[in-house]
């Protein structure tokens, strides 16, 4: 069902909005089980989510836009497990407003998340939302699924999205995949920017441990400031592991339940033949100078480790950042004009951060893959989940 009237969209909103609130409590509890995210950050992600649903308010996107689209018909959701706040609700509703048929599929585990907010509230039911929310057993299920839809848009890792584009293609279904990865930075600046770059770079590294494709795994420094930027960071990177911070990023619990995943992640480690290992606790580490081509750099893992390495040459640095499948973005601080474009115009990235940081855009700039992600504008999201059309009127 289309939703034209202002005055529904925003009532629709507002109901969103005392959903959550009113089930605060059991969306937080289902989020720590499904995560294993900090309390810290399933507040910061409520937050959010609110602050998003005010503004949506504010801007009723569909209006602007309602009579130069079209919704695409029938189409699929398929959601990684972290962020089930914003997965679950930002989407979800982009696409149902402006009258798509959505089969919606969480995470294992996530499903009764989305139950919560969409079906058990009566919200879908009430607006006349066309949304069945699906936990299929096998991949032979998902494949049926496909075979039924226009559209099939995903959230997750970027082996699964592999699988998944060629079941598409088979099928002749569009994809549009948001794929989890790992983030690089480049420093490139001068001296009196080390300390604050370091600070920034461990909340990005750290921030939301189950999700990679926000954080920044690794950093390449130039190699006249790499002393001094491994000295200061090293120096922050203790004093945060020995602080009551740590805990706003990690706990015990998600250690535990990582073994399997920090068993690998040490193996790789050893591997790559780092020049040091920074270890206070058991996560996060930090890693030296890992060999360029190893398993460490390459891979992207759902784990809080941040590896370092120096570059010498713009050209060597191509040449690294164009080999590796699992860069998403690159966040680039310099001070150098030609040193950014010459970055941006010789690599292939959907997204390039230039002297900011990641958690200071992040209300208005999302993060994924080719998707103008969950804060990088509503009409953006409206025209995702939609055919564009040209409406001729000759009177």
């Amino acid at each position: 069902m289309l939703i034209k009237s202002k005055q529904k969209l925003a009532n629709l909103i507002t109901d969103l909005n005392k959903i959550i609130k009113k089930e605060k409590d059991e969306l937080f509890r289902l989020n720590k089980k499904i995560t294993l995210d900090t309390a810290y950050w399933i507040a910061e992600d409520y937050d959010t989510m609110k602050s998003y649903l005010k503004d949506y308010i504010k801007n009723l996107p569909a209006l602007d836009t309602i009579d130069k689209i079209k919704p695409k018909g029938k189409i699929l959701i398929i959601l990684s497990y972290n962020e089930p706040f914003i997965l679950s609700i930002i989407p979800v509703l982009n696409a149902l407003i402006i009258g798509n048929e959505v089969i919606l599929k969480p995470s294992q585990g996530a499903e009764d998340f989305a139950k919560i907010i969409w079906q058990k509230s009566g919200l879908a039911k009430k607006y006349g939302l066309k949304l069945q929310i699906i936990s299929p057993e096998t991949h032979k299920e998902t494949e049926g699924l496909i075979r039924e839809v226009r559209a099939v848009y995903f959230f997750g890792s970027f082996k699964v999205a592999q699988r998944l584009a060629k079941i598409c293609g088979k099928c002749y279904a569009e994809f549009y995949p948001e794929i989890e990865t790992a983030d690089v930075k480049i420093f490139n600046k001068n001296l009196p920017d080390v300390k604050k770059d370091v600070l920034l770079t461990l909340r990005e590294s750290l921030t939301h441990s189950g999700q990679s494709c926000q954080r920044i795994q690794g950093i390449f420094v130039h190699k006249n400031l790499y002393n001094d930027y491994i000295k200061v960071l090293k120096q922050k990177f203790i004093s945060l592991c020995n602080s009551k911070d740590l805990y706003k990023f990690i706990d015990d619990q998600y250690i535990l339940a990582r073994k399997n995943l920090l068993d690998l992640l040490h193996a790789d480690i050893e591997k790559s033949e780092p020049a040091e290992v920074v270890e206070v606790r058991t996560l996060p580490l930090l890693i030296i100078k890992p060999e360029t081509e190893s398993d460490l750099v390459k891979n992207a893992y759902f784990l809080p480790v941040l590896w370092t390495l120096p570059f010498e040459s713009e050209e060597r640095l191509i040449k690294i950042l164009n080999s590796r499948k699992f860069f998403l973005g690159i966040n680039i601080q310099s001070d150098n004009e030609n040193f950014i474009k010459y970055i941006i115009n010789n690599t292939r990235f959907t997204r390039y951060t230039v002297n900011s940081s990641h958690i200071n855009i992040r209300p208005q700039e999302g993060w994924g893959g080719s998707w103008p992600s969950g804060f990088s504008g509503y009409r953006s999201w409206i025209e995702h989940f939609s055919d564009g059309c040209i409406i001729i009127d000759e009177s």
